[in-house]
């Protein structure tokens, strides 16, 4: 009961932060997506680049029942950077390995950092340049 209550109070957290933050275009927050138990993946939808950069920008701005996630980029062919461990308050510069001009489809795909049989969730922002 304490844990839902938790997790609850955390969700809403995030979202509040979520809609009081300023955001660029090209930027979009994500709040409680669920991380799946033994490191299944979750995805945010694809978005259209806005510029000719190749590479993302995530920031984790909470995280729930983990310490840490993975994250990468892929397009509709699959993967299209390596996975960067992020915590809680972290940056990264996901790199993509390949080419991507502006107009192309990217998502982001997240995984549970540990090996977990139970549920973890994410909440922050990415750029998708």
């Amino acid at each position: 009961m304490m844990k839902k209550k938790r997790l609850i109070s955390i969700l809403s957290i995030c979202l509040l932060l979520a809609l009081l933050a300023p955001v660029s275009a090209a930027e979009v927050g994500y709040v409680g997506y669920k991380l799946p138990r033994l490191k299944g993946n979750n995805y945010t939808g694809y978005h259209q680049k806005a510029t000719n950069d190749d590479y993302i920008r995530n920031i984790v701005e909470n995280v729930s029942n983990t310490s840490t996630v993975n994250f990468w980029a892929q397009d509709h062919s699959g993967d299209i950077s390596s996975k960067y461990n992020q915590k809680v308050g972290s940056v990264a510069k996901i790199i993509f390995n390949t080419n991507k001009d502006k107009g192309n489809s990217i998502r982001m795909a997240m995984e549970n950092g540990k090996l977990s049989t139970g549920y973890a969730f994410v909440a922050g922002r990415v750029n998708f340049r």
